[in-house]
C-alpha cells in the first residue's frame, strides 16, 4: 500500500500553504497590534506585563511581525529559505506568547496553537528537502 501526497501549487504541499497564510495572517496582526501598542502606549498598565514595559513588548512584536510576513512571501514565492524562517519565526512567537498569558490568556492560548501548527506544517509538509 502506498500513500502519494498531492501537490496544491508548484511543489507546497497543504500543509506549506497553510502555513505560509498564517505567517502572513500573523504577521500583519502583529505589526498592527505592535504599532498601536507602541501608540497606545500610555493606555496599557504595565503591572500586567511579566517583565518590561508595554512600549518594548510593542516594538517586539511589530519586529516579530515583520519577519513573519517576511517569511510568509518567502514561502509562497517557493524559497526553501523562507521554511526556516518561518520555522524560526514561529518557535520565536511561541516562546514571546508565553509571557502574555496573563494578559490575553484566550488570545495567547490561540497563538500557541497556531504557532505551533504552522511549525509543523513547515517542518513536516513541505515537498521540497533542505
Amino acid at each position: 500500500m502506498t500513500t502519494t501526497s498531492r501537490s496544491v501549487s508548484g511543489g507546497m504541499s497543504g500543509w506549506t500553504m497553510f502555513a505560509a497564510i498564517w505567517l502572513v495572517v500573523a504577521g500583519a496582526f502583529n505589526v498592527v497590534d505592535g504599532l498601536t501598542v507602541i501608540h497606545r502606549s500610555n493606555l496599557i498598565q504595565d503591572e500586567l506585563f511579566l517583565f518590561s514595559s508595554s512600549t518594548f513588548w510593542g516594538w517586539v512584536l511589530l519586529i516579530v511581525g515583520i519577519l513573519q510576513l517576511v517569511a510568509g512571501f518567502m514561502v509562497f514565492s517557493g524559497n526553501p529559505s523562507g521554511n526556516m524562517l518561518g520555522i524560526c519565526v514561529a518557535a520565536f512567537a511561541l516562546f514571546i506568547w508565553f509571557f502574555f498569558v496573563f494578559v490575553a490568556p484566550v488570545g495567547a492560548l490561540i497563538a500557541l496553537v497556531i504557532n505551533g501548527m504552522v511549525i509543523y506544517g513547515l517542518s513536516l509538509g513541505s515537498n521540497t528537502e533542505f
